[in-house]
């Protein structure tokens, strides 16, 4: 098991190969192309469900920010030129489509052996544009996606 669930998450989040070639950031800003953040939110506070057993069912979230270059071309279909944002678009939902691959095969970060994973899930299907930083150069598109992941904290089970 890895030190606490923020270890755990990005320890997971390494073995994705959508992440493997770029920089990824903990609760640091670093708005560079390609950057990938992570921030964390409400940790252990949304679902505070108590069983009769002692065990407690919480959710452990976290948003996953991704800054891209931004091309001003328009959409067209000119041989020779391409539309970036297109590109930079679909490189992003490679990792959200991970993330469901992962939740299919029942691949869960490392909680400890006191949590079990229930379910893993992107709360959006889509990455979300949260604006474009023209002050930067090149411009920057800030894009980002909620994960949730559900599970039992047995920690306190009366046996």
């Amino acid at each position: 098991m890895a030190d606490s669930k923020e270890k755990a998450v990005i320890d997971f989040l390494c073995t994705c190969p959508a992440i493997q070639s770029n920089p990824l950031f903990f609760n640091f800003i670093n708005a560079k192309d390609d950057n990938k953040q992570i921030v964390t939110m409400g940790n252990d506070k949304n679902i505070n469900r108590p069983y009769i057993d002692g065990s407690v069912m919480k959710r452990y979230s976290f948003t996953l920010i991704d800054y891209r270059s931004v091309s001003y071309q328009a959409i067209v279909k000119t041989q020779g030129y391409t539309n970036e944002n297109v590109q930079e678009y679909a490189d992003i939902q490679e990792i959200i489509d991970w993330i469901g691959e992962q939740e299919e095969a029942k691949v869960y970060p490392n909680f400890g052996s006191k949590c079990q994973i229930e379910e893993m899930r992107v709360v959006t299907d889509n990455p979300v544009l949260n604006g474009v930083d023209t002050q930067l150069k090149p411009a920057l598109a800030k894009y980002s996606f909620t994960i949730q992941i559900d599970y039992i904290d047995n920690s306190k089970v009366i046996t």
